[in-house]
């Protein structure tokens, strides 16, 4: 790996990175685990006797990171806030993941609310494949979720994204668009690669454990029409118990549906911090394995966040947030 850091950034299609790099002070590109919520910073020296011009609103940065010119794409992103400060006079840009699909037309519509209502019985496929289909999209479902049949869903006043990251919050999956298609993927099914590290590879670690939000087990209800009867679900086992809210319209959609809640329980227990010199091949979803640590830190992780900076003052460096991975405590 090199030694001089380097980064490009395309606005609208024009290089600027020569431009601003006399005023850079730093950039910064957190990457976390689904889509909508990636993030850009970009904070500039402005000169008061020839300020830099105010990006346009809705201006679209696509910025790459690496070291001696060899870069790893960070993504493309939407430019949603301009600060400006002083003195010394100063401007933030800061910008959120847009969703890369053909047109423009489609990156407005996939984000415009709307308001409708899921019927019971929609699968997660059906449902999925809607949406792709209505914004010229295709569809990449895991195979154990594409049968699971909904309860009666309300979308009010929410975009499309936004509707399938909440459904993918209730599922335990990861949701997001890619290759001109909709992804919607259980976590932990998917080989998003593996990154291992040890104690002479970071330059600072952190682990926490809390039972606060912890659940021992959990309980979901399913109706049967024929006998017009409410059966119940129960997954883990011991205290706390959580009652799912929602009725499921059969046994395998309620049984699914406890299990990504107590899943996500477990994932939560344990959350780990990792400082490091700068690598920007580590990105969100990857599974991190932690060797030559203590007993509490050793093992699998999956990262939850990964953030990659360059500032003038102190380098390239990388930063990463983890979940304990529930493959380690089988």
């Amino acid at each position: 790996m090199g030694l001089a850091p380097c980064f490009q950034v395309i606005a609208n299609g024009n290089d600027i990175s020569q431009s601003i790099f006399d005023l850079l002070e730093s950039i910064s590109v957190t990457d976390q685990t689904g889509y909508e919520s990636d993030t850009c910073e970009i904070n500039l020296i402005d000169d008061p006797d020839n300020p830099i011009d105010m990006p346009p609103r809705g201006a679209e940065l696509e910025i790459a990171i690496g070291y001696d010119g060899s870069m790893v794409k960070m993504g493309l992103f939407v430019v949603d806030e301009v600060e400006l400060s002083g003195p010394p006079s100063k401007m933030v840009i800061r910008g959120r993941a847009s969703v890369q699909v053909e047109s423009s037309q489609g990156k407005k519509a996939l984000q415009s609310q709307k308001s409708r209502t899921w019927p019971k019985d929609s699968t997660i496929s059906e449902v999925i494949s809607k949406v792709a289909g209505e914004h010229g999209l295709g569809s990449k479902i895991s195979s154990s979720l594409q049968a699971i049949k909904l309860p009666q869903i309300s979308q009010s006043d929410e975009s499309d994204l936004a509707f399938l990251m909440r459904l993918a919050k209730r599922y335990d999956a990861i949701c997001k668009p890619a290759g001109g298609k909709i992804v919607f993927v259980k976590r932990g099914e998917e080989d998003t690669g593996t990154v291992t590290l040890s104690k002479n590879q970071v330059s600072s670690w952190s682990m926490t454990r809390s039972s606060a939000e912890s659940n021992g087990s959990v309980i979901c209800y399913w109706y049967e029409k024929a006998k017009a009867k409410k059966h119940e679900v129960k997954v883990g086992d011991g205290e706390p118990v959580r009652r799912l809210r929602h009725n499921y319209p059969d046994e395998a959609s309620a049984q699914a549906a406890a299990q990504a809640s107590l899943d996500t329980s477990r994932r939560n227990e344990d959350k780990l911090t990792v400082g490091m010199p700068g690598d920007p091949n580590i990105s969100a979803e990857t599974n991190l394995i932690m060797s030559d640590f203590r007993e509490g830190i050793a093992g699998d992780w999956v990262i939850e966040q990964a953030t990659h900076s360059i500032d003038k003052s102190i380098g390239f460096k990388t930063s990463i947030e983890a979940v304990k991975s529930l493959s380690d405590e089988d």
